[in-house]
């Protein structure tokens, strides 16, 4: 099918929205060039023209106001790109802004401020990690320095992102925040608008540079909030301010200045001198909190091995080196993630990948060994070298989930 229509291009555009399935406009331009709109059932899916592709060629057909276009079928090809390369749905409003998006909300999320402000000087940093881990605080650490901004999520008391990048430990945390002029914020956002500000630090975009001008948001919002997202919509303003609107599983969280210390808006003016709009979407953040915790796992493996030596050297005290080494070698000779030497026990690639089955593998050569060290030197001696062992490293024992290890032996 083709068919050549004149008129106000506009009125062309919405009416063949409106009233066919499926199809492709070709919109002549005064003088030269085209701009080319495909779109299945009510909405344009790709837009290309003379000049380029995307949503701000659609101002052309306003500038230009009416004309020839020609109205077509999508081809195999066309349709081949929509399926592989195009996922953005827009919906084309006409030349007047005739209505605003509107969010419904019913009561905004409280951002609470653990610290604003504070000079590193005045902080100890350990103590303020330790914090925020056993308080499981869900939130945006913001630390300000000459060389700029960082920002790290946490969620549920473990760094999950920074603006730097994934994988962090508190070790990491501390190293960031301890610069002599830092100045550390904490904003206690809590688990939902958390997830939705995953979307900010490593979010993937759904929606980038839509014209605020140029389409319904009520039906835009509408289209989103069917999909029940996490995210947010950054809404840019014509002054070059960004103001943010976070949703969690479809519910609107409420409306930002996140730049501004998280300070709330008023989601009904939010609109307000808007220029164009971005969407994007978070990830999975029970995965990410996941692979975070291995990694931090691997990490507590390593430091316990250390202390682990350490109470190896006071058996060979007692013992004999000769005795501790060839025990420690006879329990460990099979795992695949330890080696002897000498009267240490050492650690061969261990991963977030393979830490789980370490800690296993841990967990059954360390009892074999340690009931054979019981024979050698008596369980009284043993039994109050571990209790001290388990006393001063018991935080380290209790995330390793090693304490039945210490505990067997002494019962």
């Amino acid at each position: 099918m083709e068919k050549t229509i004149q008129g106000d291009f506009v009125e062309i555009l919405n009416n063949a929205l409106a009233e066919i399935r499926e199809g492709k406009i070709e919109f002549r331009g005064p003088t030269e060039g085209f701009v080319s709109v495909i779109f299945i059932e009510g909405d344009i899916l790709l837009i290309e023209s003379t000049w380029g592709t995307g949503n701000d060629q659609l101002q052309r057909i306003h500038d230009w106001k009416n004309g020839t276009c020609i109205l077509k079928d999508i081809t195999p090809e066309e349709r081949k790109i929509l399926e592989t390369k195009w996922q953005r749905h827009v919906i084309l409003e006409q030349a007047e802004h005739k209505s605003k998006g509107t969010i419904e909300l019913d009561q905004p999320v409280t951002v609470q401020t653990l610290l604003k402000n504070f000079k590193r000087e005045s902080l100890d940093l350990d103590v303020l990690c330790d914090e925020i881990n056993k308080n499981k605080y869900s939130g945006e650490a913001r630390i300000s320095t000459r060389e700029g901004n960082t920002s790290i999520l946490f969620y549920q008391g473990v760094p999950l992102v920074s603006s730097r990048g994934t994988g962090l430990t508190m070790r990491d945390v501390v190293e960031i925040m301890d610069v002599p002029e830092a100045k550390v914020n904490f904003y206690i956002l809590g688990d939902e608008l958390t997830h939705a500000f995953l979307s900010v630090l490593q979010g993937q975009p759904e929606w980038q540079g839509l014209s605020v001008s140029m389409f319904h948001l009520d039906k835009m919002l509408d289209k989103l909030m069917e999909k029940k997202p996490t995210g947010h919509l950054c809404i840019h303003k014509e002054k070059g301010d960004h103001h943010y609107v976070f949703f969690f599983r479809g519910k609107s969280l409420g409306a930002y200045n996140v730049e501004d210390q998280w300070t709330p808006l008023d989601i009904s003016a939010i609109w307000d001198g808007a220029n164009h709009i971005d969407y994007y979407r978070s990830g999975n953040i029970k995965s990410l909190l996941a692979a975070v915790t291995l990694t931090k796992m691997a990490d507590d493996l390593k430091d316990f091995i250390l202390l682990w030596n350490g109470l190896l050297e006071n058996m060979a005290k007692k013992l004999g080196k000769k005795a501790v080494e060839k025990s420690l070698q006879k329990n460990f000779k099979a795992s695949k993630f330890y080696v002897s030497d000498g009267i240490t026990l050492q650690l061969l690639n261990i991963t977030s990948q393979n830490v789980e089955d370490a800690v296993a593998a841990f967990k059954q050569s360390a009892r074999d060994f340690l009931k054979e060290i019981a024979v050698i030197v008596g369980k009284d001696w043993l039994v109050e070298q571990l209790s001290k062992f388990a006393q001063w490293n018991d935080e380290l024992i209790k995330q390793l989930s090693l304490a039945e290890v210490f505990v067997g032996e002494r019962r």
